[in-house]
């Protein structure tokens, strides 16, 4: 399926899709809400509003037996709906402070991948001085403005922008990198002359108008639990991305591992967990996650007193954000030390624990990226195996990895 980037101001027809195939809830009645042509996430296909958002909706309304309605029409008009009280919601949406003054973003339930396309060579040490290029009302243009970064010329589509770098008049411009290469699909020859840079993630979701929750307050909660059933939880790293995130954390990673003090938590902990029964560490797990919100931790407070953990604290620390978390795991899957609270004590059913265990030449894994709504970053957990000197492992080292940071600093 062929897509471009496209102005999100462009005039497009309006048309009303009734989008949920389930009655409307008594409370709400039909959520009214309002969006633009924007492909992959929302396009027309055969007179009917599709794309992953859509689809993505259709799902989480489903789930919580509610129903929506759908106006497509420019993205200015549709924002002013929704101030207006006309619309309850709009989508597709990255975080905006013009509209996190009227309305508030749900949980995120698609990520874009933002990157630098520019010629060879092109030196981003002081980027407020280059030539940048941008499309009209897109999410680019508004992280640019809200960023303070000057835009030099605006354009109606994405491929204007290429050619404008081509033809030397813009020095660069921001794209998602899904977007690009289908930009560039029918032209070889630009992927081969535009370089790129990484310049970070960009969550998408809907953003639901203030006055809408104020009358259904419990709404955006029951919305927010249903997006990982419908749109998952993860989104998988790129070979570019791998590469980069395993150069940059590779360089940390041996000194970390290769620690005394780890492997003797390990043994100390291992020869513990050795004699545990299933239903035990099934116990112990459950003890574990009523502690994360109880007033007395015993378990948590023994694990998070014991000396890796202070080690594993330090390293965290001193890595300058980058490193984000850090868990050690026993032989049995359950924590050895940690330098925070984790949600729970058992992580043998983790995937990276699985693949680790269950495939003795891997000897690190590294899941797909999460974000983290509370800090409103973006992280990959990457695991390590640990073992002694006999080349026997002994358990596993989970690192929490910003993985902007990650990629910005392999670049």
């Amino acid at each position: 399926m062929k897509f471009r980037l496209i102005s999100l101001c462009l005039t497009f027809f309006s048309v009303s899709v009734i989008a949920a195939e389930l009655a409307p809830a008594p409370n709400y009645g039909a959520v009214k809400l309002r969006t633009t042509i924007w492909p992959p996430y929302q396009m027309m296909l055969q007179g009917e509003l599709s794309g992953e958002s859509t689809e993505t909706l259709r799902c989480i309304f489903r789930d919580i037996n509610e129903s929506f309605s759908v106006q497509v029409m420019p993205w200015q008009r549709a924002i002013q709906d929704m101030k207006h009280s006309v619309a309850d919601g709009i989508f597709t949406s990255g975080p905006s402070p013009e509209l996190d003054a009227v309305a508030t973003m749900s949980a995120p339930f698609a990520l874009e991948k933002w990157y630098w396309y520019h010629a060879s060579g092109l030196d981003f040490s002081d980027v407020k001085t280059l030539r940048i290029g941008a499309v009209r009302s897109s999410n680019q243009a508004t992280w640019l403005d809200s960023e303070g970064i000057p835009v030099t010329e605006l354009v109606n589509e994405g491929m204007q922008l290429v050619r404008l770098v081509q033809a030397g008049r813009i020095d660069t411009f921001i794209a998602d990198s899904r977007y690009f290469e289908e930009l560039v699909s029918e032209a070889s020859d630009f992927n081969s002359y535009l370089d790129r840079t990484f310049v970070r993630y960009m969550p998408l979701g809907v953003y639901f108008a203030d006055q809408f929750l104020e009358q259904h307050p419990e709404f955006i909660g029951r919305f927010n639990q249903q997006i990982s059933d419908c749109a998952g939880e993860t989104v998988a790293l790129n070979d570019f991305e791998r590469e980069n995130l395993l150069s940059v954390v590779a360089k940390r990673i041996r000194a970390i591992i290769d620690d005394d003090r780890l492997l003797a938590a390990l043994d100390i902990s291992n020869q513990m967990q050795r004699t545990l029964a299933p239903d035990v560490i099934d116990a112990l797990d459950v003890q574990w996650r009523h502690e994360v919100s109880a007033t007395e931790q015993p378990l948590i407070s023994e694990i998070i007193s014991r000396p890796a953990s202070a080690y594993l604290r330090s390293v965290k620390e001193l890595s300058n954000g980058l490193i984000t978390e850090a868990i050690l795991v026993g032989s049995a899957g359950l924590n050895a030390a940690q330098s925070d609270i984790t949600t729970d004590y058992y992580q043998a059913d983790e995937a990276a624990w699985k693949a680790l265990i269950s495939n003795p030449s891997s000897e690190y894994h590294i899941d797909g990226i999460r974000y983290d709504e509370s800090s409103r970053k973006f992280q990959v957990k990457v695991s390590w195996t640990i073992e002694d000197s006999r080349g026997v492992r002994k358990g596993i080292l989970i690192l929490g990895i910003d993985v902007e940071e990650a990629l910005r600093n392999g670049q």
